[in-house]
């Protein structure tokens, strides 16, 4: 697993020609999926418009820089228009407040993990009191543009439920079932 923070200033460098393309500048997530869709590369012409690498095009996520197969995977924020729409909805998930179904705050995410595809598998947590605890993606109900909701405890025991689903778009689906949940994830929809 990888953590953002890691992946932040990576050089991004081009397996055929051999050279660095840029480094990265931000992670563009995909709300829906809980996962990266692509990374925001500066190139040094900021000039000329974002540059766009989708996840899928990576060869390698290295401690020390991203590989691609050739500079081709870099595309424009015209040529891209669905990484464009998730690039404007600017969900950070990073610094986001997490609360509960039921209503409870329990802190602020302040990492996310993710594995070799892009899928977000983590998000670390600092509690109130400072200490730092983890949620897997399976607590997560939406993940918002302010708030990261997710599952009461109780409600979900991933250690021995096969019946868990990773995907958080299933899970929120599931969960909105009583009356203050629908409410609570019709006012976050608005920020997605």
């Amino acid at each position: 697993m990888k953590k953002i923070e890691d992946i932040i200033g990576l050089p991004v460098v081009d397996i055929r020609e051999g050279s660095e393309i840029g480094t990265v500048k931000k992670v563009v997530i995909n709300p829906i999926e809980g996962s990266i869709a692509a990374l925001v590369i500066d190139d040094g012409t900021w000039y000329l418009g974002a540059k766009l690498l989708p996840f899928t095009e990576i060869a390698g996520l290295g401690e020390s820089a991203i590989t691609i197969i050739s500079s081709d995977s870099i595309l424009t924020v015209e040529n891209a228009p669905a990484l464009e729409q998730l690039l404007r909805t600017d969900v950070a998930i990073i610094g986001t407040k997490v609360l509960t179904k039921s209503g409870h705050f329990e802190g602020t995410v302040k990492e996310i993990l993710i594995d070799k595809t892009g899928k977000i598998t983590v998000c670390e947590i600092e509690e109130l009191n400072g200490a730092i605890s983890t949620i897997p993606t399976q607590r997560v109900l939406t993940f918002g543009k302010k708030v990261l909701l997710i599952a009461d405890e109780s409600e979900v025991n991933t250690a021995t439920d096969p019946e868990v689903i990773a995907a958080p778009a299933a899970v929120e689906k599931e969960a909105t079932n009583d009356d203050s949940a629908k409410k609570f994830d019709e006012k976050q929809r608005k920020y997605l």
